[in-house]
């Protein structure tokens, strides 16, 4: 299976499609080819891929370059290469690998040795599930749900216990176009307060340094991930147990919302200039806020009251 490089956001929405066609091919060995970076099942989600991925490529140099024509295709034989991205050049490249059968959404399949009968969707999940399907032959059986080991689930307990009910925050965002403003984070966390919840912030390496100034902020909120009592264990996995202890959560369009989400607990998403559609994670009830209902793309075009209503409308529905 290749891609030209992946994030922990896309794959996440993807970790589900993966554990099925695992299942579905239990005898297969399955390759995980990043063709141009490095892939997070060799870094921060290796501890998830464990046992399902048998081997990933990291910067494979494979399918990203049309310089590769210049050389033999990568040696070895494979039963079933998925190029599961929609660009010629990487299809064209990944088809001279020796095969059986090859996979690909390119041109309307017109590459691929099995096609669909219905349109490609426009999701990332849907995508990477009708490829799979395309590559078993036959409807994948798929179960959206992350399972962490007993050890990081019993350090999530110790870091949320079960007596609070707790609103998770995801505020952060690689590009500032997709972060909705900390202030409204602020605002709406101090919210939840006066009514007796207790907000907990989920900050990634960029946003880390907010820490000091959410908590004077916020006063009471939790910052469980840098607690001492985490100690940096755990990683993307602690996350994802620590938002199922969540009753519901706030994030944006990023990576700490596909963790979040992940938790398979209600997520509100806020959308700025993004799909709220082509990257809806699988787990759990999503509720989506786009700034185009305010008649623009801007992220700053969401109110408050907005997000505060559907936190409540959410809680009501999970009850």
């Amino acid at each position: 299976m290749h891609v030209t490089g992946d994030r922990i956001g896309d794959a996440l929405i993807k970790w589900p499609i993966i554990v099925a066609l695992k299942k579905a091919l239990v005898n297969y060995r399955l390759v995980w080819l990043a063709g141009l970076r490095g892939s997070v099942f060799n870094g921060p989600l290796a501890p998830l891929a464990a046992g399902v991925i048998d081997e990933v490529r990291d910067v494979a140099g494979v399918g990203v370059s049309w310089r590769e024509f210049m050389h033999p295709p990568p040696a070895g034989t494979f039963d079933i290469v998925i190029a599961t991205e929609p660009k010629l050049r990487s299809a064209l490249l990944l088809r001279r690998i020796t095969h059986q059968i090859f996979i690909s959404p390119v041109l309307n399949f017109r590459l691929s040795d099995r096609k669909p009968a219905v349109p490609y969707p426009t999701s990332v999940y849907e995508q990477m599930r009708l490829l799979a399907t395309l590559a078993v032959g036959r409807e994948l059986e798929v179960d959206p749900v992350i399972r962490i080991d007993a050890e990081i689930s019993a350090l999530a307990r110790a870091l949320l216990p079960a007596s609070g009910v707790y609103i998770g925050f995801a505020p952060g965002a690689a590009r500032s176009r997709k972060r909705w403003p900390l202030t409204r984070f602020i605002e709406l966390a101090n919210a939840q307060k006066k009514v007796g919840r207790t907000p907990v912030f989920f900050l990634g390496p960029i946003e880390s340094s907010l820490r000091g100034a959410l908590a004077m902020a916020v006063p009471g909120a939790l910052f469980p991930e840098q607690s001492p009592l985490a100690d940096g264990r755990g990683g993307p996995l602690l996350s994802i147990a620590l938002a199922a202890r969540t009753a519901l959560g706030v994030a944006n369009d990023a990576g700490g919302g596909h963790l979040l989400a992940a938790g398979g607990r209600p997520l509100i998403t806020l959308f700025g200039h993004t799909s709220e559609h082509k990257f809806k994670p699988p787990y759990g009830p999503r509720i989506a806020i786009t700034a185009r209902e305010y008649g623009g793309t801007e992220m700053t075009r969401i109110p408050v009251e907005r997000v505060a209503e559907a936190i409540e409308a959410a809680l009501r529905t999970s009850v």
